[in-house]
């Protein structure tokens, strides 16, 4: 499996950048012993909630954990992981508000630039597109760009976005949540969905009574991924974060993490296409 280094997931509520508070979020987490990573609950392998203590599974919290690890030994002393649960439409919205300190897996789009600080590009997931029992895949972007294309997406992806941007002619159902746009497909009302490749293998494997197949179009396309977090003024945590994920593309041990990510959500990694790059 080839490695390459650049996507990602997006959020709505893009606003102007206001600091929810003038300490450093250096500062704060040297304060107070804790970085407080973002959780999605239900989107497999990205994040998945695990148990009662909100305990996070996936290649976002494995990312997030990792980064904790280095920052600890950075800053010399122990730091503790916690976690806050978000949705892609709430994530920009709870870093500003500093509810969360860092969620890595975020679209570095230039509205995000202005509401929050970014670091990354971190890692990068090739997209690909589920069809419905009653459609097919088919094997161009181009040819999905058609009135009788209709898509079931979840509302603040990247993904979403793109559709809106890119195809103009695809319909385009969106939904709050992947088990929403799953029963969408199931139900008749949508015909496709676009993921990141892991998690098409994964809503595949686990659905297939839905879909008739899969694809990965062309041309390839994945959307590089970066951390998020609040504009402090201070900028050292994300300077820390952007060396931090230049490091770990040079070396190219990011690439455990998000494969243990998969793992842990269930995934085969063997049935990952040759030759795709993360």
């Amino acid at each position: 499996m080839t490695i390459h280094w650049g996507i990602g997931l997006a959020a709505l509520g893009i606003l102007a950048a206001t600091p929810a508070s003038a300490e450093a979020l250096w500062d704060k987490i040297e304060r107070t012993g804790e970085v407080v990573c973002g959780g999605v609950h239900a989107y497999k392998p990205t994040s998945f909630y695990t148990g009662s203590d909100l305990v996070y599974e996936g290649y976002g919290p494995n990312v997030c954990r990792q980064m904790v690890k280095d920052l600890s030994e950075k800053m010399g002393k122990p730091l503790t992981v916690k976690w806050h649960e978000t949705t892609w439409q709430t994530v920009v919205l709870d870093l500003q508000a500093g509810r969360i300190d860092i969620f890595p897996g975020m679209t570095a789009t230039e509205e995000r630039k202005k509401a929050l600080d970014m670091a990354g590009p971190l890692y990068r997931m090739t997209d690909c597109v589920i069809a419905g029992k009653k459609a097919e895949t088919r094997a161009t972007w181009q040819d999905y760009n058609k009135p009788d294309a209709t898509f079931a997406m979840v509302t603040g992806t990247a993904q979403t976005q793109f559709i809106k941007d890119e195809m103009p002619n695809a319909k385009v159902k969106t939904l709050k949540e992947m088990n929403e746009a799953i029963m969408a497909i199931q139900s008749g009302r949508a015909d496709y969905v676009v993921q990141e490749l892991p998690i098409c293998l994964q809503t595949f494997s686990t659905t297939p009574q839905v879909f008739s197949g899969y694809t990965v179009p062309t041309p390839e396309r994945g959307i590089p991924a970066a951390a998020g977090l609040r504009k402090d003024g201070d900028g050292r945590l994300r300077d820390f974060l952007q060396a931090w994920g230049e490091r770990k593309r040079a070396d190219q041990s990011i690439a455990p993490l998000l494969i243990d990510g998969f793992k842990a959500a269930g995934m085969d990694t063997d049935s990952i296409p040759k030759g795709i790059e993360f």
